[in-house]
């Protein structure tokens, strides 16, 4: 497998400069190193939340699900208990793990359900006029920040 295997038409829209950039590329040469030693392409699957990092979905082309803002790992759970052969690859945000999805968090790994996560920490919900998040800075101060 090559890089061009995994590309898709999405033009991407991600700001010049942005980290996801780097995770998109290392994931997808990792998926190629796997599915060279012999793992099957058809049995990765990506979830991803509501997002600039959810983007990542549309750039790769991999089975998937786009879920509801907070709930990736929940879907994720849902799709690993369905069929446990598959490899399930979580991106999430800050916001969908830390804050809305801190919960699905907490019992995914108290269940140690084998699925992999990817937080994209940026520290703000960029795409909602920059809602602070639980890790953003002491004293941040976004364009809803009253």
């Amino acid at each position: 497998m090559k890089e061009e295997d995994l590309a898709t038409y999405a033009e991407n829209t991600w700001c010049p400069g942005c980290g996801n950039f780097g995770i998109l590329s290392s994931f997808k040469k990792a998926i190629i190193e796997l599915v060279n030693e012999g793992m099957r392409k058809e049995n990765f699957v990506v979830v991803t939340g509501i997002g600039c990092h959810g983007k990542v979905f549309d750039y790769i082309n991999l089975n998937g699900f786009y879920s509801l803002h907070g709930r990736p790992i929940a879907t994720a759970t849902g799709i690993k208990l369905a069929n446990p052969k598959l490899n399930v690859v979580v991106f999430a945000g800050d916001g969908d793990t830390y804050a809305e999805g801190i919960s699905h968090f907490i019992h995914a790994a108290r269940r140690n359900i084998d699925i992999t996560l990817l937080v994209h920490n940026n520290q703000v919900f960029a795409l909602t006029t920059g809602q602070a998040t639980p890790t953003s800075e002491v004293g941040f101060k976004g364009k809803s920040t009253p």
